[in-house]
């Protein structure tokens, strides 16, 4: 299966990290903060061709990750975009407190991670959310934690 990601991230390491583990399951965009995830959002619905996962920080600057979730299931809402036809969206935060957690799984996340980020743990989580099938072992490769 290949996947199409969009990794929101204002952190450019963070960012590099993130694509370098899901490289193995398709491609991935990086948006630098929520303003411009949510106009590549709007762009590839537009085109026909929308994101299966986002990986979604919370801590960013002007439009955090919590407004920018609110944003993504908003548009989806607009679109009639339910259930299977909605968007996966993984937070990614060095924020694990109870109160940022319940939030996000409030507004309609799917998943949730807190940094460093451990690639067995993305790979777990992408095949609980029915995106890939691979173990993690099958990919090879030592890629660093976020």
């Amino acid at each position: 299966m290949y996947v199409i990601f969009l990794v929101v991230e204002d952190d450019p390491v963070s960012a590099t990290v993130i694509r370098e583990i899901l490289r193995p399951f398709g491609e991935s965009h990086v948006a630098n903060d929520g303003a411009t995830a949510l106009r590549f959002f709007r762009e590839s619905l537009d085109g026909g061709v929308s994101y299966d996962c986002v990986f979604l920080d919370i801590m960013m600057p002007d439009m955090d990750g919590h407004e920018t979730l609110e944003a993504l299931r908003g548009e989806e809402e607009r679109r009639n975009l339910w259930g299977s036809d909605a968007v996966r969206v993984v937070m990614v935060t060095a924020l694990g407190d109870f109160e940022n957690v319940r939030m996000s799984f409030r507004e309609q996340c799917d998943g949730y991670l807190v940094k460093p980020i451990r690639r067995e743990r993305v790979f777990t989580l992408l095949r609980e959310l029915g995106l890939v099938k691979e173990s993690a072992g099958e990919t090879g490769g030592s890629i660093p934690s976020v």
